[in-house]
């Protein structure tokens, strides 16, 4: 898997140059309405194909892999991890999730993973570990906090974080981290709900230093398999790029995932950065 394949910009104004041209050719490899679609799964490698369960043309939440349920946006980031992580068997990879069809399948194709949940108490904790117990993945469901992870400084291969910093109160704090935790060369993989036309990013939500939250506007939330729905705090634009590199990271891009062979006809916006 050749991670040159997919285009990439580091700036709004490179996207806009392309913008039409990446979004038209998409288009022409939509699939047709259809309960499955054709394909090999480019994080599990199944190909038993993708559900095609609901309408509408954002397709980054549908097309679950009929074999290991990850979507478009967690396939685009897993194939992005291949892609950039050689020695997948001995890599030291850490996730921001665990109980979940994604950190399963991760794991299947990076065996020393290490995932966690941000979840509170021994109950909760429990449970979600049953439940990786009967998708047959058992472990012990580990908490971690992004903005104070226990990984010793430059001890991991990748990072891989979906859907998970446009929660988080500072996200520049969670930046370092994984910047901090990462050896040199490594790489972090991230997908955010990305505000491709947003040159900056923008506070929808603020924590007060009582604990209380200040909204600019109406509150956001986001759906989650855990809680019903998290607080969204931040819509990030191109702004995000810089941020990862003030936080300790080389470089950094936004690559559109698109492979219509693998159930991806509609790019997904994953970012890159490498310590």
């Amino acid at each position: 898997m050749n991670a040159d394949a997919w285009p990439a910009w580091r700036t709004l104004d490179a996207w806009q140059q392309d913008a039409e041209r990446i979004v038209s050719g998409e288009a022409a490899t939509l699939p047709d309405v259809a309960e499955v679609v054709a394909g090999e799964c480019g994080l599990c490698g199944s190909r038993l194909g993708f559900r095609n369960a609901a309408a509408g043309a954002d397709l980054r939440e549908r097309l679950h892999c009929l074999h290991c349920a990850c979507n478009s946006r967690q396939r685009a980031a897993g194939m992005a991890l291949r892609a950039a992580v050689a020695e997948a068997r001995s890599a030291r990879v850490y996730a921001t999730e665990q109980a979940s069809p994604f950190f399963i399948a991760l794991r299947g194709r990076f065996p020393r993973s290490r995932g966690s949940e941000f979840v509170s108490g021994l109950e909760k904790r429990l449970r979600l570990s049953l439940w990786l117990l009967r998708q047959g993945a058992p472990g012990w469901v580990h908490r971690q906090d992004i903005t104070a992870l226990s990984f010793a400084d430059a001890s991991l291969d990748a990072v891989v974080s979906l859907d998970v910093l446009e929660h988080v109160p500072d996200y520049d704090k969670a930046l370092r981290e994984f910047a901090r935790v990462l050896r040199p060369g490594a790489i972090l993989v991230l997908t955010v709900p990305f505000h491709e036309r947003h040159r900056d990013s923008r506070v929808i939500a603020r924590l007060r230093d009582d604990g209380g939250i200040d909204h600019v506007g109406e509150p956001e939330f986001h759906g989650d398999p855990l809680s019903g729905g998290v607080l969204c705090f931040h819509h990030f634009g191109w702004g995000l790029i810089e941020r990862l590199r003030a936080a300790g990271f080389s470089d950094a891009d936004a690559c559109r995932v698109h492979d219509p062979a693998r159930g991806l006809p509609q790019g997904q916006w994953v970012l890159r950065a490498r310590r």
